[in-house]
């Protein structure tokens, strides 16, 4: 219980922390949401087993990077029982799978997706599914928590997929996107010309250079059923 109540702020910190790397292709490759979610998870695991190893009196040295060692040198060497790494393993999936189905689920729901212009919407899919995680933490639902963090997660990874925030020339997180007391500024809205024109689809620097230098967020707008989008976006 310890480890997961302090692994939610330390957690979506991290997932902020990385804008500017977290969907650059490295390598020939790409990072996706499951492979942007399981290394923020392992590293978060990591630092909060290690705080809870001192914490205990015991040293805190896995001796591989296997779920199974990770979880024996978090509990350390005098845990009764066997350690599962399969079952660390299983409530990993549960958060990976929650994530993919965002897509599946919302794939129209440009909150989820922050779409359209909904920076306000999203940020409320994100500290309400906050909320709800801490909850069920409290009442010991961690599947549920696992499960609502792995959708909160997927929104919070798109916000720097498909805005404008890189462009504007931002290295540093959006730490408003999970302060429900802290205004989000200066955003765009349906009205707002951002971009070009862009007939063949591979035109550079498309965003309105007013747009730059006002600093302005924007986002992609994207259309599943119908090819209809805002004059000058």
């Amino acid at each position: 219980r310890v480890i997961m109540d302090s692994l939610l702020g330390a957690l979506l910190a991290l997932t902020l922390s990385t804008p500017t790397v977290a969907f650059v292709p490295i390598g020939g490759g790409a990072f996706t949401h499951v492979s942007i979610t399981g290394t923020a998870l392992l590293q978060k695991v990591t630092d909060s087993c290690r705080a809870v190893a001192e914490a205990a009196g015991h040293e805190f040295k896995p001796t591989g990077t296997s779920p199974g060692e990770l979880v024996q040198a978090c509990l350390g060497p005098r845990a009764p029982g066997e350690v599962s790494g399969a079952k660390f393993l299983s409530a990993l999936q549960e958060i990976y799978t929650q994530n993919g189905l965002v897509d599946r689920d919302f794939v129209n729901s440009a909150p989820h997706h922050f779409n359209s212009e909904a920076f306000l919407e999203g940020r409320g899919l994100i500290t309400e599914g906050m909320v709800s995680i801490k909850a069920n933490i409290r009442k010991e639902n961690f599947k549920a928590a696992r499960e609502t963090l792995g959708r909160v997660l997927h929104t919070l990874q798109d916000f720097y997929s498909h805005s404008n925030w890189v462009e504007l020339g931002y290295r540093e997180p959006y730490s408003n996107l999970i302060r429900p007391d802290l205004p989000l500024e200066s955003l765009a809205d349906v009205n707002t010309p951002t971009c070009s024109d862009c007939a063949s689809g591979t035109c550079p620097n498309q965003i309105l250079s007013n747009i730059l230098k006002e600093k302005k967020l924007t986002s992609g707008y994207m259309g599943i059923f119908s090819s209809q989008k805002p004059k000058g976006i």
